[in-house]
């Protein structure tokens, strides 16, 4: 992928987006994700937090029932709210204004943590453990 995929350590295969969660009223949005989608089916998440701005495009309506979206391009852009995010899929495309980000891989996405966070034009690894917690999604009134 000629874009910013690699920098989240997977490796070179494709992912597969399973989940979208939007919580603290748009302030946060986890993607569950699934890396090796023929293979080994590694879970991982990537949360983008303190989001100023979501914008979000459906590409083929048709497909919303879908269980998961190929991830076709992945473009970090800056934190601290200077340049958006933008995750592409064959389903939908979302452009994120965000302060920070992290990556969360593993078969328990509840016990260990790898952090991957933005920092100007580069990347800070560290590693803690941390527990996530998923807060229930926002449901938006259809209309």
């Amino acid at each position: 992928m000629p874009d910013d995929y690699n920098l989240l350590n997977l490796g070179g295969l494709t992912s597969l987006i399973t989940n979208v969660n939007v919580s603290l009223w748009g302030n946060e949005i986890l993607f569950e994700c699934i890396y090796d989608p023929t293979g080994d089916r590694l879970p991982y998440s990537i949360v983008f937090h303190d989001c100023r701005d979501i914008s979000w495009e459906v590409f083929h309506p048709e497909d919303v029932k879908d269980p998961e979206a190929d991830l076709i391009g992945f473009h970090l852009g800056e934190n601290a709210h200077r340049k958006a995010a933008l995750i592409h899929t064959d389903i939908f495309e979302v452009l994120i204004l965000y302060g920070s980000f992290s990556i969360h891989k593993g078969e328990n996405l509840k016990a260990e943590v790898e952090d991957l966070e933005t920092e100007n034009w580069g990347i800070t690894i560290a590693s803690s453990n941390v527990p996530i917690v998923n807060p229930p999604p926002v449901k938006f009134p259809s209309g």
